[in-house]
């Protein structure tokens, strides 16, 4: 990480309501080096079929003209070519494929969105972040139900959370943060992208599409907001009793005390928090479909992460 972007964590760790004007200044083209180097070989090429190996014979005029087209606002994301992997059950689960020149620029984005927002995530989100990972989350379960009182599990997922995410919403919280605006055009840039799959072009009005190097950053803003936030200043201040829920990405466990508490959360939902979405995004309903699925008793961590 450059010492300008250490210093906006720097900052970030300091003051957790800070907002920061000038941040699309970090995307310079030792950035984008950097981004390159980030990139996997084998990578799959989008759309235009370039593949890293044919961008590396003539990386720095390459880069250089990326660049160019950043600072002067003519660069524009290309659409994305989308591929179905399997899933099991006879299901699949539609992927993104960028180019590898918007894989760059949402690299380097998600360097400079990372030093504005990892140090105000909350410690219950494991999925997709620097240091945490699954195994993580598994222990803080494992500690939960046999250290902290925890005698009830609400095992639940999102639906569709990342094909439904409200992109304007998702763009208020934004700005809540980051107040510079050049950056937040060039999020949405790589946000409003058609879909190339087989022969058929769309562009859809919702979600940031799976398999992009930004949508997992951008998975947790929201769900900080929505879910993680909500339920530290929200939930937690209702519940008598140790409470404690754990995210790993669009999936989490909430863990009750009493079994008349873990039902009684059937019937909460993130868009009770009125005073937090207001800051969010104004006037607007605020929850993504949540789906409780199952509530066990002491239950083995391996079952839910």
């Amino acid at each position: 990480m450059s010492p300008k972007l250490l210093k906006v964590m720097e900052r970030a760790k300091k003051d957790p309501k800070a907002r920061f004007n000038s941040l699309a200044h970090l995307i310079d083209e030792t950035a984008l080096k950097r981004a390159f180097g980030r990139i996997h070989r084998d990578a799959a090429a989008g759309v235009d079929g370039v593949a890293k190996e044919e961008y590396e014979q003539n990386v720095e005029a390459n880069i250089q003209e990326l660049h160019k087209r950043l600072k002067s606002g003519h660069y524009r994301h290309k659409p994305l070519r989308r591929v179905h992997i399997p899933k099991g059950k006879g299901k699949t689960r539609p992927i993104g494929i960028c180019t590898l020149e918007d894989k760059l620029v949402q690299s380097a984005l998600c360097e400079v969105m990372g030093a504005v927002y990892e140090p105000i995530f909350r410690p219950c989100s494991f999925g997709f972040r620097p240091g945490r990972g699954a195994h993580d989350a598994i222990v803080a379960l494992n500690r939960m139900v046999s250290y902290e009182g925890i005698e009830w599990i609400l095992e639940a997922d999102i639906q569709s959370f990342f094909d439904s995410l409200d992109r304007k919403k998702l763009l208020e919280m934004l700005e809540g943060r980051v107040a510079d605006g050049h950056l937040r055009c060039l999020i949405g840039k790589c946000l409003h992208v058609g879909v190339l799959d087989g022969g058929t072009f769309s562009t859809p009005k919702a979600g940031t599409v799976q398999g992009s190097i930004i949508s997992p950053l951008l998975g947790n803003v929201y769900l900080h907001y929505v879910l993680d936030q909500w339920f530290e200043e929200i939930v937690k201040s209702r519940l008598a009793g140790p409470s404690r829920l754990i995210r790993y990405c669009d999936d989490f466990v909430i863990g009750f005390a009493t079994k008349a508490r873990c039902r009684a959360s059937h019937g909460s939902s993130p868009q009770e928090n009125g005073s937090l979405w207001t800051r969010a995004a104004p006037g607007q309903d605020a929850h993504p479909a949540v789906r409780p699925t199952t509530v066990q008793r002491r239950a083995r961590c391996s079952r839910y992460l």
